[in-house]
């Protein structure tokens, strides 16, 4: 998994094989947080089957949330 981007609200843009997920990035009680961007999927959109179904592996979980949090925290993208 790779960060493609991060948007102004603080939303990163992961890669992760053929899928693009977005994972929502905000700090808390002066600590990081994240979850997955993408709550509501479409049961006819193939696109939106597979990523629910990669959201639903923790270990995608903890790995897509460290990787934006860390990029987060190196490029002070967010502010308390």
């Amino acid at each position: 998994m790779k960060v493609l981007k991060i948007d102004n609200s603080g939303s990163v843009l992961i890669q992760a094989k053929n899928l693009k997920i977005w994972v929502d990035v905000w700090k808390e009680d002066n600590e990081f947080r994240a979850d997955w961007n993408q709550y509501i999927f479409h049961l006819d959109n193939d696109k939106d089957m597979e990523i629910k179904k990669f959201q639903e592996d923790a270990n995608n979980f903890d790995e897509a949330t460290s990787i934006a949090i860390n990029y987060c925290e190196n490029n002070r993208t967010i502010e308390n």
